[in-house]
């Protein structure tokens, strides 16, 4: 054969050995096992609204408290778990929506991280289990039958905020020896703060305290009109009153309370490492592990309706010394020998 013959002959045969190797590839590729192509098709879901913040943002202490609770039972993110993640960035309109997202996909849970939240859960689905973490008595909202058999779809656990409203006036009282007027400062369009409005101004009434409402409105609440409010009518406190709007703010919220030197009173601690005073509340961290508990359990099989509802069993008292030095606050002795955190 000429020279010119083995270049042809090579040429053929290098060309049906392309063709062979790129049938082998589509051949593997269609008949490779689907957990190869999509490693994470199948594992389970759970849907998470973030109340505040962005994808930007470092996860909170308490969502990082969820997952490593997950972790602890073997559930990585990833790896065995999905977490669907959705951003309010404080915005109640948004929630519904995205619990909506949850429902059409049909994730195996839902984390109900606020009371919005657990509402449109409970509106949208009477089949994906819920686990909740609720600030109000679950039974008179009516998310649940009883605390020992929940009945229904959604299980969790609950911190009934509103019922230690008349402690943190009693801290304050303690705090402030000359209180006689405080101001609440609440989103007025949050169905939590309606309630711990009521509650606040009922307790305000038993210690003969007088009470200002300073309501603000979202999605860009009026703080600074609020607090100077509050400073032109001479208010000796504000309580704080939480809620994902609130928290979405409060970066801008406390360096303005300071500047007005307002003493504060939180419900959560995170609002004191922004900068507030001082907190009573439950230990959101304890809160937020014990609910991956619920979800791990429901995971593998167990049903919300079987599994009672907790109570928060950890309740923080978080100073601020920094915040009392930049406001000309002494803090007692008695009330800094209380606190389980203080920062200075």
């Amino acid at each position: 054969m000429t020279p010119l013959g083995y270049r042809l002959v090579d040429r053929k045969f290098m060309k049906l050995t392309n063709v062979y190797l790129l049938t082998l590839v589509l051949f593997l590729a269609l008949n490779m096992p689907s957990g190869a192509q999509q490693p994470t098709k199948g594992l389970p879901r759970v849907g998470v609204i973030f109340s505040f913040g962005t994808a930007a943002d470092t996860p909170s202490p308490i969502y990082q408290a969820y997952t490593q609770g997950l972790r602890d039972l073997g559930y990585i993110e990833g790896k065995n778990i999905i977490l669907e993640r959705r951003y309010a960035e404080g915005r109640l309109d948004r929630m519904a929506p995205f619990v909506q997202e949850f429902v059409q996909q049909k994730v195996d849970a839902i984390l109900g991280v606020n009371n919005v939240v657990i509402r449109a859960a409970k509106e949208a689905t009477k089949t994906i289990p819920i686990v909740m973490i609720s600030s109000v008595d679950p039974v008179a909202a009516g998310y649940v039958e009883t605390f020992a058999h929940p009945g229904g779809n959604i299980t969790g656990v609950a911190w009934l905020n509103r019922d230690i409203s008349a402690k943190r006036i009693e801290l304050l009282k303690e705090l402030l020896s000359k209180l006689s007027r405080i101001g609440i400062l609440w989103d007025v369009d949050g169905p939590g703060p309606a309630v711990a409005f009521k509650e606040y101004n009922a307790a305000a009434g038993a210690f003969k305290l007088e009470l200002r409402s300073l309501e603000i409105r979202g999605p860009t609440p009026d703080l600074a009109g609020a607090l100077q409010g509050a400073k032109n009518a001479n208010t000796d406190a504000v309580i704080v009153v939480g809620n994902p709007m609130m928290s979405q703010h409060m970066k801008t919220l406390f360096p303005l309370v300071t500047k007005h030197r307002i003493p504060s009173m939180t419900e959560e601690d995170r609002y004191v490492e922004a900068g507030g005073l001082i907190s009573y509340g439950a230990n959101l961290s304890d809160l937020y592990r014990r609910a991956a508990e619920y979800t791990v359990e429901i995971l593998k099989g167990a049903k919300p309706a079987d599994l009672s509802v907790k109570l928060a069993s950890k309740f923080d008292i978080v100073v601020n010394l920094k915040t009392a030095h930049q406001i000309g606050v002494v803090v007692p002795q008695h009330v800094l020998v209380q606190a389980d955190k203080v920062i200075k």
